[in-house]
């Protein structure tokens, strides 16, 4: 293999086999990265040893590669003495066929032709994921059987690549179809050769037995492609009935303009574009540069860190600066912003910055440092341009310029789009998203036709949200909905690397209304400070509740703040803190949790709540009865009574914890068959005053503690007359 700047080729006993120079790597949320990333960079050598797949022939069990040899000569690594590094990306001409006679893109659109649907040209039906299915053209239709749905909706798929997109036109798609009885698909316009992104979103197609023409109309903003992939997706569904489909047709409507948006706010939340100076050509896209004589800008790239660099001739004064410069930042007058940079220069000297008008000077100090300072910015500004002057001679280095919004929650107004934001709809629910300022001033707009099985479905993100620890904060968000229901929300830890998610402000559960509410968590960092944690809104099946019937939750309005710790006031001994304990006012203020694989039918009559278990699950949480915002004194003792009865002889947990799920106290309960019992526990709160404790009955899997699995039936428990007191 041969690895020179902007080309890689592999020989095999000295015969090339193959060149590769068209590649590009890019940030998410941002742009391009300057080419020939990532291959600008030091990479492993591997040699893979292991045997399997198609290119060894297929081997499975019956091949013995036990008594096989596998030979290597030798592994040479050299260094060529000299190569250019002044490489670009090869231009690649896009060439877009044309429409048949009619306009029609869709090659085969009223399936004249009994395809092969297997061979990779024109129509091919794939399945995957464990969707199963056939297809067959007949008659001037397709139709498309599945026998198992599989797991998303991928997992039956009948699509038609190599259309051509052009920049600026409007394209409308239209198709007859029908089902064998009422069900749904989707129908896309995706990009393959990029990353899939989609030029026709994802669309849910609501098909009956009726055969009805469908339309959809949207407009390819992005450059030149010769392989849009048209995606009828059928997989991942509750029916797995038959679907036909006929006249599909692809026709350019019209070309308009598109021209190059203004800035706005990155998906990090920076409003500077290649802050990191990553970008473009020379790595300084976005940035103009305004020398003055002898003067050298340019990015290094040593070992992998690249910074911009200024070199500042004798001569440099403030009346002959070197200045980079960027304009027409998406910065509102009256806001407050947060302005850091790193930069490295000679100790004594400064590097000097103009942001919307307002000047600030940064002293370096020999080394790197990280600086900082706030932009507040009035209502009518002079230019929303950042410059850095270099106003003296001398060897300067910047990176990391950011400019965000001064607050722990970015773009909770969402007037910068879903920027900062990650949406998620996983394959088994049914929903799309957009920010809404049509009918709504610019409000997260979700319409949900399945919510999927559990509460994380359907989520709305945000990373990257520092909090401290022992601080208290105050999270706020207004919300609705077009149909009664819960929402539930916390900030917490991001488990994507280990699967622990601990909720630091603990789970918020709301009854959603047909008009905005404002809905809040007080909460203490009482874990320590981390810097990644996560925003998440939960809209899937928040209480195990799923819902199929196509409804819409508007979010706006997310604040994150701190605040002072709330003054806790003291309870008189005797007091019963709970509410509701005996159920009078039926669920009110209790959490009913039933989360899979554990199943219960839960229900609160006649001054008891009754859960039915039918499955009790494998943990302990999978079947719960909660109550939250309970206020814990330090240093003071506590009883807990209530009264538990099972159908079956088994144990249960009784815990007393905070948010973050800290053990303040509690017991194993046993419970003989058919025999109420009388439970009594008292504990004394050992950790700081918290104000939002819950008391948690489980009665899932129960476990010992040392892990093993305690007799735990399904059967019927009830509980009733609840109370928990200050002893003193």
């Amino acid at each position: 293999m041969e690895w020179i700047p902007g080309k890689i080729s592999w020989y095999v006993d000295g015969k090339l086999i193959h060149t590769e120079n068209d590649w590009y790597s890019a940030t998410e949320g941002q742009g391009e990265i300057s080419y020939p990333a990532p291959f600008d960079q030091p990479f492993y050598m591997i040699l893979n040893l292991a045997v399997g797949g198609s290119w060894p022939g297929n081997p499975d069990e019956t091949t013995d590669i036990a008594n096989s040899a596998f030979y290597v000569d030798y592994v040479k690594a050299y260094q060529k003495s000299s190569y250019d590094e002044n490489v670009d990306k090869p231009v690649k001409d896009v060439v877009l066929r044309e429409p048949d006679a009619n306009g029609n893109y869709v090659i085969n659109g009223d399936f004249a032709v009994q395809e092969d649907l297997t061979d990779g040209k024109d129509w091919s039906f794939l399945t995957a994921l464990g969707g199963k299915g056939t297809a067959a053209i007949q008659n001037n239709e397709i139709t498309i059987a599945a026998e198992e749905a599989g797991t998303a909706d991928y997992s039956i798929q009948l699509v038609q690549p190599n259309l051509p997109m052009k920049k600026g036109g409007v394209y409308q798609l239209s198709f007859d179809a029908s089902a064998e009885s009422a069900r749904t698909m989707k129908v896309d316009v995706s990009a393959p050769d990029r990353s899939y992104r989609r030029y026709l979103n994802d669309t849910v197609v609501e098909l009956t037995t009726e055969k009805k023409t469908y339309s959809y109309e949207f407009t390819m903003k992005d450059s030149d492609d010769a392989n849009g992939r048209l995606e009828f997706n059928m997989g991942g569904a509750e029916s797995t009935a038959g679907i036909k489909i006929s006249n599909v047709v692809l026709k350019k409507t019209k070309e308009i303009d598109i021209t190059e948006d203004k800035k706005g706010i990155l998906a990090d939340g920076n409003y500077v574009y290649n802050g990191s100076f990553q970008e473009g050509q020379g790595r300084l896209g976005y940035w103009t540069v305004t020398g003055n004589q002898g003067s050298e800008v340019r990015v290094t790239n040593e070992d992998n860190i690249r910074r911009l660099m200024i070199k500042a001739p004798e001569g440099t004064t403030a009346e002959n600066p070197v200045i980079v410069s960027q304009e027409e930042l998406a910065l509102t007058g009256g806001q407050t912003y947060a302005l850091s940079f790193t930069a490295e220069g000679e100790a004594g000297k400064s590097v000097s910055l103009i942001a919307a008008g307002q000047n600030f000077e940064f002293p370096m100090t020999g080394e790197e440092k990280k600086y900082s300072d706030k932009l507040v910015l009035g209502q009518e500004l002079p230019d929303t341009n950042l410059a850095f002057y270099i106003k003296e001679p001398g060897v300067f280095y910047i990176d990391d310029v950011r400019i965000e919004e001064d607050s722990l929650i970015k773009n909770g107004s969402f007037n910068a789009g879903f920027a900062g934001y990650e949406a998620y709809v996983d394959s088994s629910a049914d929903a799309s998203y957009v920010v809404d300022s049509l009918t709504e001033d610019n409000a997260a707009d979700f319409t949900i036709n399945n919510t999927g099985d559990a509460a994380w479905k359907i989520q709305l993100k945000q990373n990257n949200i520092e909090l401290e620890k022992d601080q208290w904060y105050k999270l706020t968000l207004d919300a609705k909905s077009s149909l009664a229901r819960k929402l539930m929300f916390a900030i917490q830890r991001d488990g994507t690397s280990d699967d622990d998610w601990t909720p630091y402000s603990g789970e918020k559960i709301v009854e959603l209304e047909n008009g905005y509410n404002t809905y809040e968590i007080q909460f203490q960092m009482k874990n320590p400070s981390d810097s990644k944690a996560v925003l998440s809104i939960s809209m899937g099946a928040v209480g195990d509740v799923q819902i199929t019937e196509k409804h819409r939750i508007c979010i706006d309005n997310i604040n994150l703040e701190k605040i002072e710790a709330p003054a806790v006031p003291e309870k008189p001994a005797g007091e019963n803190l709970m509410v509701n304990g005996d159920f009078a006012s039926g669920e009110d203020g209790w959490v009913k949790a039933v989360t899979a694989p554990g199943e219960a039918e839960v229900s609160f009559a006649e001054n008891k709540a009754v859960y039915h278990i039918e499955n009790v699950g494998t943990e302990d949480w999978n079947v719960q009865l909660k109550q939250e915002g309970i206020t814990l004194e330090q240093g003071k003792k506590y009883r807990i009574t209530f009264r538990a009865a099972s159908t079956k002889a088994r144990t249960i947990k009784l815990a007393m914890l905070s948010q973050s799920y800290t053990w303040y106290g509690g017991e194993d309960i046993l419970l003989e068959e058919n025999q109420e019992k009388e439970v009594a526990v008292e504990f004394t709160m050992g950790e700081e005053t918290d104000s939002a404790a819950t008391l948690v009955v489980s009665m899932g899997l129960i476990k010992d503690g040392e892990g093993n699995e305690v007799s735990t039936p399904a059967s019927e428990i009830t509980l009733s007359d609840f109370s928990l007191v200050k002893v003193e």
